[in-house]
């Protein structure tokens, strides 16, 4: 198996990206009362649709002629044998995204932790924001304002968390993490996760000679 990482210029035109929980339960058939705790192997679920133009296709830009190389990169996957190494698309970098710039390290940080520490922040001021990625431990993680709370870490009304005096803040997030970070790590951006397709069909690409062809790849993380 190899992890093949996504190329740059193939952007799909919709993204489906999402945290799929881990949860069991039973439901009493007398009283209809649910019962539902969690398991410990949330994972994330991708669907990336592309438009892919074939010679004489009409279209321009990115869509012109990757046709191909979809074909190629999908052969390249082997149904899921091989691991696609990408991001959300639709939000590769902070909601903030001059935090990109800032010198930002993140504290040493256990296997099973709801939340890290990330120094090098302006005293008291923005840190990251709901909704965005971080990584270190070679998954997505997504910023929780819950678990950032529970963890004791300070929010603003717009949903945005914000570093103490001394340029530290305290991030919640989701899922915890499957792998111990060592302290001075530094976050990357975009935050990539390592992807298997789902079927053996994702190469079906029936099109219209001079036409474009559509493909819609279904991910399914592979967990570490």
């Amino acid at each position: 198996m190899a992890d093949i990482a996504w190329p740059a210029d193939l952007i799909p035109y919709r993204v489906m990206f999402y945290l799929q929980p881990h949860i069991g339960g039973q439901e009493s058939p007398f009283t209809r009362t649910r019962k539902v705790y969690g398991l410990s192997a949330p994972r994330w679920i991708a669907r990336l649709t592309f438009r892919g133009g074939y010679e004489g296709a009409p279209l321009t830009g990115n869509a012109a002629g990757f046709g191909p190389r979809l074909d190629s990169l999908i052969a390249d996957l082997q149904g899921g044998l091989n691991k696609a190494v990408f991001h959300d698309f639709r939000r590769p970098r902070p909601l903030q995204a001059q935090q990109i710039a800032a010198a930002l390290t993140i504290d040493a940080a256990p296997a099973g932790a709801t939340f890290v520490v990330m120094r090098g922040f302006a005293p008291r001021g923005r840190a990251l924001s709901a909704g965005d990625y971080i990584g270190g431990d070679g998954r997505p993680h997504i910023v929780s304002l819950a678990a950032t709370l529970a963890a004791g870490g300070a929010v603003s009304g717009a949903g945005t968390i914000l570093a103490d005096a001394t340029g530290a803040a305290i991030i919640g997030i989701n899922p915890p993490l499957s792998q111990a970070i060592g302290g001075g790590a530094v976050p990357r951006w975009p935050v990539t996760g390592r992807f298997e397709l789902t079927g053996e069909d994702a190469g079906q690409n029936e099109t219209t000679v001079g036409e474009a062809s559509e493909y819609t790849l279904d991910f399914v993380e592979d967990l570490l």
